[in-house]
């Protein structure tokens, strides 16, 4: 699944958020961290998150490689609906 959300938070927080909901809510592991982007895996999927920032707000973008069920893309639903959206 894929998904879009645009938040006035920066984008080095919303990273920050997403590190801190995984630990808390998963034993999710990161993996190939970089400055713009966290890649969540484990037994409930994998979850890439990506961030930018553009005309003052910033675009975060996730994927995941499950559809629907108890795994990976409903963490990760709940995770995008703790960010302030525009």
């Amino acid at each position: 699944m894929r998904y879009l959300v645009m938040t006035e938070i920066a984008p080095e927080e919303v990273l920050d958020r997403a590190r801190r909901f995984f630990a808390a809510n998963s034993r999710l592991g990161v993996e190939s961290p970089a400055a713009h982007s966290l890649r969540f895996s484990g037994e409930l999927g994998t979850a890439d998150i990506r961030v930018d920032r553009t005309h003052g707000h910033t675009n975060v973008r996730v994927e995941t490689d499950r559809v629907a069920g108890l795994d990976i893309t409903d963490l990760t639903k709940r995770f995008l609906y703790t960010l302030g959206h525009i």
